[in-house]
């Protein structure tokens, strides 16, 4: 079968990779904005529906370390079409689910968990190995996984507004399914595939290396992992008071108008844009300094400027709190291309899935931790100040151990490995 030029085939494979992050991003977190009217509908308390995603969250990270090895064993391309077509047929299953039967919808959401966490094992690599600029494609990546985080609220609130909660589901999941076809189609045409992890100049590996970054990452992953899920779960509380007296204003001079808006609406539109400007950053940092500056230094410099943004969350007014919201999301966006980068490099690429798998199984289980101490701390002192205090703290922690990371190597490779067709 005959195979793209590397060039071109590391372009679409940007190109679905990017796709699917997206796509994986807003559909399993949709629910949440369903589960709103799917509660009107059914009568049943929202939060009882809720409980319902429980076991479809925890598949979702638990299940990136399967998804890997089964990466490492039948490829990257196979596994994406199967992500493609798993998370489009789970969700045409939710939005099929008889009235009630909340038994039916707790497996179907099971799948979208199981299906999701195919994604970060295997796309991130597959971007990797066949990129020609690394960091420009991990931002061009990031940029689109920020897009379904952006849409995750906007595409189902359309679609049950123009037809029900049962479209919100299904339509999403046809989408899904027509490019997982599509990717198929591309891989039986020598479209697309894969190759080796290209060679990096005065890169030393080896056992010895290799278990040095992973030591590293793992600590440093772990802790981030819980720098960033306090910022996505709990920005919003702490907008809700300290913005209160402006979304008051915004509310009473549209009001005037004869507008009339919710709280929430505002709280939503400040947190959506956090994850809006983190996205534009991801881009925008791969393309200038990623490629271009050692990943060492730039991941510790993004760890350290951690501390004045938890700082501005801890203490800062309602617009420096804010900022400090968006400061760390583009943080946390310069330094997850770094890790994914580092990952990849260390690891032999026959291994690359697993490698991946183990570290969004350590990233996405912090998750948990974040929340709880979320709800711990404000339940104790009545807001989050302690908690960002506390994780300033962190960020200090976070910079010391990457300290500890190799020296000297850039995103930018400067070896090339033949392009293999897709098995």
């Amino acid at each position: 079968m005959k195979v793209a030029s590397e060039l071109a085939m590391g372009k679409r494979v940007l190109v679905f990779s990017s796709i699917g992050h997206a796509l994986m991003h807003m559909m399993t977190a949709f629910y949440a904005v369903i589960v709103l009217t799917l509660a009107v509908t059914w009568d049943l308390a929202p939060e009882r529906l809720l409980e319902l995603y429980a076991p479809s969250a925890i598949l979702l990270g638990v299940m990136s370390l399967p998804a890997g090895w089964a990466s490492d064993r039948f490829g990257a391309p196979l596994m994406m079409v199967v992500m493609f077509v798993g998370l489009g047929l789970s969700s045409i299953a939710c939005g099929l689910v008889a009235k009630g039967d909340t038994f039916a919808l707790m497996l179907a959401l099971c799948g979208l968990g199981v299906f999701g966490a195919i994604y970060h094992s295997v796309g991130i690599g597959w971007i990797i190995r066949t990129a020609k600029e690394q960091g420009h494609a991990m931002g061009v990546n990031g940029l689109w996984g920020s897009a379904g985080l952006a849409l995750y609220g906007i595409v189902p609130g359309v679609l049950i507004s123009l037809a029900s909660w049962r479209a919100a589901f299904i339509v999403p999941g046809i989408v899904c399914v027509a490019v997982g076809v599509l990717l198929a189609w591309q891989i039986r045409q020598g479209k697309v595939g894969d190759r080796p992890m290209p060679v990096t100049a005065g890169m030393q590996t080896g056992k010895r290396e290799f278990w040095r970054v992973f030591s590293v990452l793992s600590v440093t992953m772990a802790l981030e992992g819980i720098v960033w899920a306090a910022v996505m779960f709990g920005a919003a509380l702490v907008f809700e008071t300290r913005l209160a007296g402006d979304i008051a204003s915004l509310r009473a001079l549209l009001a005037s108008w004869g507008l009339a808006t919710q709280v929430v609406l505002w709280v939503g539109l400040a947190t959506s844009m956090i994850y809006v400007v983190s996205g534009i950053a991801q881009y925008a940092m791969g393309r200038t300094i990623i490629d271009r500056y050692p990943l060492k230094s730039t991941y510790v410099v993004a760890s350290a400027l951690q501390v004045p943004a938890m700082l501005a969350l801890a203490m800062g007014n309602g617009y420096l709190a804010l900022l400090g919201a968006i400061a760390s999301a583009v943080l946390s966006s310069a330094s997850g291309p770094i890790e994914n980068i580092l990952i990849a490099r260390y690891t032999p690429s026959h291994y690359h899935g697993l490698g991946f798998g183990a570290k969004f199984v350590v990233a996405l289980g912090a998750s948990p931790i974040a929340i709880m101490l979320i709800a711990w701390v404000r339940e104790t002192t009545g807001s989050l100040e302690l908690l960002f205090l506390s994780l300033s703290g962190v960020a200090v922690a976070i910079t010391l151990v990457a300290l500890l990371l190799p020296s000297g190597e850039r995103a930018r490779v400067v070896g090339v490995a033949a392009p293999q067709p897709a098995e």
